[in-house]
């Protein structure tokens, strides 16, 4: 989802600006570097990047300002962690603002809406996932990837109908509350797509997904 910088009073915009450049440039600092070494990796990234810009190009504009797109970030999240995501992200939501024809200024709001949220959920998720006692692989693969992908839409939801309540857009928000099954119309195509993409890597190439542990769900010692 893409919020017109229009929609989004001066404070909001400086402070998601102020928090966007603090956080980045933290990842920048932590993120393991040396994982790109490995050919793999580069290519998992570049390949992220590209995805997901092309993802987000296929948007629906419902109301006037608002673009509606799926997301893809809980894959991303699972295949290259959350790190590297939250950073392809935001390179990913200023190449998407221009090629849409709007000014730079809404990327901050727009990384902490579709990428910060939803990648936090996912790997939340896959946290929690991973202390369960099961290790049957369908429950990665529906957990993390379907159901990664259906929270990680309610989330985005959350997020910009309270950023738009802040902004006093409130129209909006009871446009979308009223809406209110449009939601279920979203989160299922996300949960599905996240989870078909997951599902294809893992059997072609489990090492591929960094969140997957081989050992608790595969046996392989």
């Amino acid at each position: 989802m893409y919020l017109d910088i229009a929609l989004i009073p001066d404070e909001i915009a400086w402070a998601a600006t102020i928090l966007a450049a603090i956080g980045l440039a933290a990842l920048v600092r932590t993120a393991e570097w040396r994982a790109l070494a490995v050919p793999l990796r580069q290519h998992l990234v570049l390949g992220s990047l590209l995805g997901l810009v092309a993802l987000w190009m296929i948007s629906v504009r419902t109301f006037d300002g608002l673009w509606l797109h799926l997301l893809g970030v809980t894959a991303v999240t699972l295949l290259i962690g959350l790190r590297f995501t939250l950073m392809v992200g935001a390179i990913a939501c200023g190449v998407h603002a221009l090629l849409i024809e709007q000014p730079l200024a809404g990327a901050p709001v727009a990384w902490l809406v579709n990428v910060v949220v939803p990648a936090g959920v996912t790997r939340l998720l896959v946290q929690w996932l991973s202390e369960r006692p099961q290790s049957n692989l369908f429950i990665y693969l529906l957990g993390a990837g379907f159901g990664g992908g259906v929270l990680a839409s309610f989330a985005l939801v959350a997020a910009s109908l309270f950023i738009l309540s802040m902004a006093g857009q409130t129209n909006y928000v009871s446009g979308a509350l009223e809406n209110w099954p449009m939601i279920a119309l979203i989160a299922f195509p996300e949960g599905f797509i996240n989870g078909m993409i997951l599902s294809v890597i893992v059997v072609l190439n489990p090492e591929a997904v960094k969140n997957f542990d081989s050992d608790k769900y595969l046996g392989e010692g």
